[in-house]
This record gives C-alpha cells, structure tokens and sequence, in this order.
C-alpha cells in the first residue's frame, strides 16, 4: 500500500483556515468512498469521440481527474490543475476532465473548453456511474486514480496536497491514500438517485433478456450461461466490470454521434445504471419468479429461420482437421452448390462448427462461366477513366514495373476515388447474388423484401477459410443456409456495395494510435445499408464519414473502440440517401503499442497481409443504387 505525508501538512496555514470543521465533516459525510478503495477498471468517450480504457493507461504513474461542467467548471481548482499539469504530465501523471453527467451536448463542452483556454479531453460519463465510484462530490474535487491498481490515492483539492500525492506516486514505494476537503459546488447526482429501489425481477432480469441472454445460454456462443437469478448473482461481478469498461454489450460504437444503427447491441444509459447500482447495493435476487429461467429458444441453428423459416438449401463444408498449435494457411474451397435451375436469393447465413478456430470465411459466387479475369476488369475500369487520368495510371504502373516495384495501388485509388473495380467481385454481372461470410459476430445477410441477387444454375461457391489454432486439435464442420424468394418471383432491385482496401500499411513499432485513412467512391445516387470496419489485432478505432459532392461532411458511424474478436458489419436503422459522387471516408488508428494486449509483438513494424498478426485496414459497404433500370 502506498503511503503518503500527512495531508495537513501540506496546506500551507491560510489553505488550512479555508476549511471549517462543518465543511469538513459534510464532505465525509456525503461522500460513499474513501481514498484508497479500489473502483475498479472503467472506460468512458470524451468530448471529441475518442475512448478512454483506463486499463490502457498503466503505463502511467497515475490519472488526475477533475470535473468539468459547462459554465460551471471550478476556476480556482482548473487554474491549480493547469499548473499541475504542466509540472507532471512530462513525469507520465495523464490529466482529464470528466464531466459527471451534467451536461450531454458534446459540441456544448468542445465550446465551453475552447472558452477555459484548456486542451485536455472531457470524459462524458452520462450515467454518471464512474463521477459517483470516484466519489467526486463538488466541482473542485479532483481524483488522484492508479490505472494499474484502480484505486483512488487521493481526492480533495486540486493544489498542495495533491502535488504532495503526486510527488510520493513519482518517488515510488508505499503510499498511504488520502483525502482533502474542499467547498466547491455540489454534483448532483438525480439520475443515479432514481434507481435506489430496484428489484431483480422488475428491473434487471429484462435487461439481462433483452440484452444478453441470446448468447450467454446453454448452446449460445458465450462461454457462460445467465439463465437465472442464481446464475446473474453469481456472475455479477464479471457483470459489472465488462459494462463499465463497456466490453460488453459487443456493438463497439459510439450511439451519441451518427446515425442510428439497428443493431446497436449497446446498453441504454439508464439500463447501464440500474446494472451497476443493482450489483453495488448486493444484487438481491429475491423475487416471486425468474424471468430469465422462463425463457425458450428456438430450436434451429439458424438465425434467420425466426423470419423466413426452415433454409431452401444447406451447404456442407467438408469437415476441416485444424491442429493444436501452429499457423493454419488459408484455405480456397469450391463448393457445388448443385443448382438446376437459376434462383433469386432472399438471405444467407454461416453456422460455423466450431467458432473457437474458425476466424472468418470470405464467400465469392463462381457464375457457370466462371472466374472474370482480374486484369482484364482492371484494365476495363482504368479505360472508363477521363484519358488525362488513364494515361497518368498507366504510366505509373509502368514506371513502377520497369523498376522492378509494386505498382503504387494505394496512391492511384487515392487520387482516383471513382475508379471502378467492382468488376472484380462477382464477375461483373450486376445481377449476380451473394452469399453471407463470416466473422464473429457476422454470419448472415438479409436482403429487403423486393431486393435481391441472382444465383444461375451452375454457379459455385469459393469459400477462402481463415482457422485460427486454439490449443487443441479441433474438427470443424461449418454449414451455410442458402433462402430463395419463391420460384415465380424476381425481386426488382438489387443490393450494390463497395470495398476500400488500403495495401500500404507501415505501422511503426510501439505506436499506440497510428492513423490511416480510406476513400471509397459511390458512384450513382444510392442509399446507403451498412457500413463495416475491418482491421486485426492493432485495430484500435474507425470513423465513416460521408463527404458530400458539394463539400459538406457528416458522420455515419463511430466505432471508438474496435474490437478484433467482433467483425460486426453495422446496420443503419434507416438507409442513409447520398448523391452520386458522395465519398465514404474511412479513418481509423492502429495500437502496435505494449499497452494492447492482443498484440502479437509491439517491438516490430507491422505491414499488411492475411494472417492476423499482419494487418488489414479494409472497409465494407452495401448500398443500393436508386435508379435500378440496369438491373431489369
């Protein structure tokens, strides 16, 4: 345990007069927390959109918060921060505001900063939960935070005794944690105080249902069940910590910027605040009946069998023997799909046989006259180019073969965003159907009612398979579930979509947020369905925003803390209409630092490539034109 001086003596004599004994003894009397118990892990967005893992931060010697409100902010205690901060930041002390869920308006505090003259990141903690576990109660507390231990060291003021607390963190050995009184303005906390009655069959068990209890069932992909109280009790701890470090619900993004997805898999604020408040006050479980033991599950394998019933048809992929240990090369499979007759596909869906290894399955339609030629789509699409455009390409790729090179891929998509290699996908047939891949998280497709693709009879399936070993021999046997609209019916549009692939990447080692950035073109008017990112371990963060013909810029979607075991493709609730020419820009940064701990090997450059620990900075879009005359 760390120790520190006695807190008073380092108030200088008139800082001491400040505080009355009555001030004194209502700040311990408010407050639930003593410096020094252990919070726990937390993660919270600031202000600008970036996440904030505390965890990620123990590479540092401590945290420093203090509140932030707007128009509310304490002047003294931002003043002593600012000095603090310009002493200590260089000795790895990190500093943050966080704003206690006052105040929601993200680009209100951007302006309230700018006016504080002050750069530091605002933690918008709008539950409220994290301000209340770190027992800020007035606006000139800040909080001294161990991100290794996750314990408060110190909460008062922000001057003397917390350069002292300071001072003892950077000197090493034991520190004793402290407490400071101070008299600013009181946090109120309104939000967290309505949910001070709350029962687990009422309050909690709907959420665990509407939120968890899909996959963490007996046969669910998690590995642990939550089908009743007693199971939710004795959980509750794991409960509590992946809510607050927001790992779980899996859906990643940002829900306050954007637009609305449909399958957001995040917890509501107030959802999130009735959890943790549950489980801090004991989790009583007792109650008339279990909601959660009541629950029943289909029977099917199939996801997509609640809205279109049984499959038509199911592909068998021939069981794979993945071994213990070791790298497992990619594997190409043709797959007959046995097709007499052309059929017009409804929705498609992967049921992988064991998702322990298997990474991802990428899906590409072979029509009965097989394979377009790459080269000759290529060439095609640098030929509908304006010529001053196709010359230069053309000459690029010469120079760079002559010189015995790589042709520079990434700068010709880069200065040429509306070269089309859609040709390459599908065999350039506009009608042509798809069939759904995987990843964890993403294993079907469903078309709107009215829209879908062609599969001619003949047509197969080249299945690229990406196992990952997972410390024992494993057989895996994946199926895929093909839905056709009825025999008599033709769908009358058709879902469109693109790729962006970036091919140069060049991540230098111990980078903790290497930036990139992607342009994809949409050609024609078109609304926009999905958008999906696509990166490896070093995945950190990805950001879609439209770029409009005329200039203007909006975001689509914010995926701040990206996650490697989730290649989850992200559905607007409702299509997002963009003129020909809209832009889709992918930026997004990379963590090849020590601090993530997926990370193979922080000490090498990484660049791209398929396995895993190379990397990939890919983004996935459909979207369906609205002029569909082509496709009639």
């Amino acid at each position: 345990m760390r120790s520190v001086p006695d807190l008073g003596l380092l108030h200088e004599e008139n800082d001491v007069k400040r505080y009355s004994l009555a001030a004194i003894a209502v700040l311990l009397l408010a407050s639930p927390l003593y410096a020094g118990e252990r919070v726990g892990d937390f993660a919270l967005i600031d202000h600008q959109g970036a996440f904030h893992h505390m965890a990620w931060y123990d590479d540092q010697e401590a945290v420093v918060l203090l509140p932030q409100a707007n128009g509310a902010t304490d002047a003294e205690a931002l003043a002593a921060l600012r000095e603090l901060r310009g002493r200590y930041e260089v000795q790895g002390v990190m500093f943050l505001l966080i704003n206690p869920g006052l105040d929601s308006d993200r680009e209100a505090v951007a302006a309230d900063i700018q006016s504080l003259d002050i750069d530091l990141p605002v933690l918008m903690d709008d539950t409220q939960l994290v301000a209340d576990l770190l027992g800020l109660r007035r606006m000139d507390e800040a909080v001294v935070y161990d991100p290794a231990s996750f314990e408060v060291l110190y909460r008062g003021e922000a001057g003397n005794a917390l350069a002292g607390v300071l001072d003892q963190v950077l000197a090493g050995g034991s520190i004793e944690p402290g407490s400071a009184a101070s008299d600013g303005a009181a946090i109120s906390y309104g939000s967290l105080e309505a949910h001070g009655d709350l029962s687990y069959e009422h309050d909690i068990a709907p959420i665990i249902a509407e939120n968890c209890a899909e996959c963490h069932r007996q046969g669910g992909i998690a590995p642990f069940a939550m089908d009743s109280k007693l199971a939710v009790k004795g959980w509750s701890p794991m409960i509590r910590e992946v809510v607050l470090t927001r790992r779980m619900p899996p859906g990643q993004i940002d829900n306050k910027v954007g637009h609305k997805m449909r399958n957001e898999m995040n917890l509501a604020d107030a959802d999130m605040q009735k959890l943790v408040s549950w489980i801090d006050a004991g989790a009583d479980t007792e109650s008339e009946s279990d909601p959660l033991a009541r629950l029943e599950w289909p029977e099917t394998k199939w996801t997509l069998a609640e809205v279109l019933g049984e499959p038509d048809i199911i592909v068998e992929i021939p069981p794979q023997t993945i071994p213990a240990t070791g790298v497992v090369d990619y594997m190409n499979i043709p797959i007959d799909l046995g097709l007499a007759e052309d059929r017009w596909v409804r929705g498609s869906e992967v049921a992988p046989g064991s998702p322990e290894v298997l990474h991802h399955i990428i899906t590409t339609v072979i029509p009965p006259e097989g394979r377009r030629d790459p080269m000759t789509a290529i060439v095609e699409a640098i030929n509908a180019l304006p010529e001053e455009r196709a010359v230069k390409i053309r000459t690029d790729i010469f120079k760079a073969v002559a010189a015995g090179e790589p042709p520079p891929i990434d700068r010709i998509f880069a200065e040429n965003p509306d070269l089309d290699v859609s040709g390459l996908i599908g065999g350039g047939d506009e009608n042509q159907g798809s069939v759904a891949g995987y990843a964890p998280g993403n294993s079907f497709s469903l078309n709107p009612e009215g829209v879908g693709g062609l599969l001619k009879a003949g047509s197969t399936l080249n299945l690229q398979m990406h196992y990952t070993t997972s410390g024992r021999e494993t057989v895996d046997a994946t199926e895929i579930a093909i839905y056709f609209y009825d025999e008599d019916v033709i769908p009358a549009e058709r879902m469109s979509g693109g790729v962006g692939n970036a091919f140069t990447i060049d991540i230098p080692a111990q980078a903790k947020d290497h930036e990139m950035q992607l342009v994809t073109h949409v050609p024609e008017e078109a609304e926009i369905y999905s958008l999906m990112p696509h990166m490896h371990f070093r995945g950190k963060r990805m950001a879609f925003t439209a770029r409009y013909p005329d200039g203007s810029e909006e975001v689509i979607l914010s995926v701040p803390a990206y996650s490697f075991n989730w290649q989850l493709s992200h559905e607007l609730e409702t299509p997002l209409r963009v003129p020909a020419g809209t832009q889709i820009v992918a930026t997004g940064a990379f963590d090849n630092s020590s601090q993530n701990e997926y990370n193979p090997d922080p000490n090498i450059g990484v660049h791209w490539g398929e396995q895993s620990w190379e990397e990939m900075f890919m983004g996935f879009y459909s979207w369906k034109n609205i002029d569909q005359t082509s496709s009639e």
